[in-house]
């Protein structure tokens, strides 16, 4: 992997703050999705979550002509990829600014109009860890499945976040947003909710500020040498738990919780997810490191070209 220096992540941070600011807004959401991530990761010396949201924008042919390094390159184009399409609502200034970015990287070979990136988001919205669930009318019973359904998923996530592989990390993050977004599902048709319903991510995730561009922020974070397993796997078990949380409390409520209201309940389940994840630690690492050999050349296959994305969702799974 090419040396990838502070300049470089402090360039690629900024061309998603501008890729936010596209539309010419930055909605509440967003603002707030940027800054929480930012805050979990360790940003180069001396840089703040408030310089970089709120300081005059570069413009963005100067952020481009930082990022000089392939791997660099190649993951820049992925998250603002990522933060573009995964609402499936990418806007014409969006789009132009995704062909700049990709029309200035030509030299790279790797950053491509990532058509495996695009199946496997498209395959990962028809999954499901469990299509099975229906509403559960005895409160202890669905109280018990629900905390189930939380336990499980947090420790498939976290095994998935332990794995910050620059150029391939991205699958696993889009991973584990597919994989809340199923538990908040499963958690409201328990409780008696249509599984499929459309509002749930604006409702419930968008309040939250888990985004694309959550998405984009992680899998750029790859490229700070200290954010590793540790990080990407607390942060993802955590998250995950207060989701959970937060979801059986909302559909509890009749889907009545207010925004502030929900970011104040995710923010306090977030730090009990932290300290539950310090019990589990130990398990997580050693799942990651009996299947990593495998994980490994899963991905070599997938960006070879040998292995299609669905095959390579299926076979990830399988480990899991």
């Amino acid at each position: 992997m090419s040396a990838v220096n502070q300049q470089e992540v402090l360039a690629s941070f900024k061309v998603l703050v501008s890729m936010a600011k596209a539309d010419g807004k930055l909605l509440e959401e967003e603002f707030a999705s940027l800054a929480d991530t930012f805050e979990e990761i360790h940003l180069p010396e001396g840089v703040t979550v408030d310089r970089l949201l709120n300081e005059d924008d570069e413009p963005i042919d100067a952020l481009l002509s930082q990022i000089t390094s392939e791997i660099a390159q190649e993951m820049v184009y992925q998250s603002a990829y990522a933060m573009a399409n995964i609402d499936g609502e990418c806007s014409e200034e969006e789009k132009e600014l995704l062909n700049k970015i990709g029309t200035t990287f030509t030299s790279s070979k790797l950053w491509g109009k990532q058509e495996w990136l695009e199946t496997l988001e498209r395959r990962a919205r028809r999954s499901s860890i469990s299509e099975q669930v229906s509403q559960i009318d005895d409160p202890e019973r669905r109280a018990i499945e629900v905390d189930n359904a939380i336990t499980d998923a947090c420790f498939l996530n976290a095994v998935l976040g332990a794995f910050p592989l620059p150029g391939i990390a991205i699958a696993f993050d889009m991973l584990i947003y597919w994989n809340q977004l199923d538990l908040a599902q499963t958690i409201g048709q328990s409780w008696g909710y249509d599984r499929d319903n459309e509002n749930l991510r604006k409702a419930l995730f968008g309040s939250l500020g888990l985004t694309g561009t959550r998405i984009a922020v992680s899998n750029l974070a790859k490229l700070v040498p200290v954010f590793g397993m540790v990080v990407g796997a607390t942060t993802a078990f955590a998250s995950t738990w207060a989701l959970g949380k937060v979801a059986n409390e909302y559909f509890a409520s009749g889907g009545e919780m207010d925004a502030f209201s929900l970011r104040q309940a995710f923010k306090q389940a977030k730090k009990e997810g932290e300290a539950v994840y310090k019990t589990k630690a130990d398990e997580i690492a050693e799942k990651k490191q009996a299947i990593e050999p495998q994980v490994q050349l899963l991905s070599e296959e997938l960006k070879a070209g040998s292995l299609t994305p669905e095959e390579y969702q299926a076979k990830l799974k399988e480990l899991l």
